[in-house]
């Protein structure tokens, strides 16, 4: 496959690209402000950049599952779909093996797998970055709260924009769930003492 011909690819499968965005940024933020609220919780003096390798640690795990459960199940529906053609076509089962059918199905495989894996991954880099790059926690948790509920909006009206629904419905929603994954982190990250 061209290098041109995969950004098409890429860009064709732009849902799957901010959802898996979203994820990468909702899992990893949980992650991140957990770390930094445990170690501020415990009294334990452990820098930023440990706090955002332990955030991007999570958004490598992230995009791996996202990546390798996207190859399970893309591989499962394509061999369906593959077998149910065959049948339909009364062809002994395999015999679309190797075929140019084939070959778009197993492309399509690939092609969800690293959209799924990669925009996680790039996602997880939202939340991660200001402790990455900033030594005080909290202008880094502060930072990273800003810019994961600014990316958060920004994929909402996109999201909005693709299903053709209330843009400010869509980055509400997906605010909200931000909302509630912040809280939760908070809590369990030490706001309960």
């Amino acid at each position: 496959m061209k290098i041109r011909e995969f950004i098409n690819e890429y860009l064709k499968m732009s849902r799957y690209v901010a959802l898996g965005t979203m994820d990468g940024i909702l899992a990893v933020m949980g992650v991140t402000l957990t770390a930094s609220g445990v170690a501020g919780a415990a009294g334990v003096e452990i820098s930023n950049f440990s706090v955002g390798l332990t955030g991007l640690a999570g958004g490598i795990a992230l995009a791996l599952s996202n990546a390798f459960g996207s190859f399970i199940g893309e591989r499962a529906e394509e061999a369906r779909t593959l077998r149910e053609l065959e049948q339909k076509m009364m062809l002994d089962e395999g015999k679309l093996d190797d075929t140019h059918i084939h070959q778009q199905a197993k492309r399509r495989i690939f092609m969800s797998m690293f959209t799924h894996g990669f925009s996680s991954f790039t996602g997880s880099f939202v939340p991660v970055l200001p402790f990455l790059l900033i030594a005080d926690r909290m202008p880094a948790t502060i930072c990273t709260i800003i810019l994961c509920f600014v990316a958060l909006i920004i994929l909402g009206v996109y999201l909005g924009r693709v299903s053709r629904e209330s843009l400010l419905k869509t980055s509400i929603e997906i605010v909200i769930i931000g909302i509630v994954i912040g809280v939760i982190s908070f809590l369990i990250g030490g706001g309960h003492g």
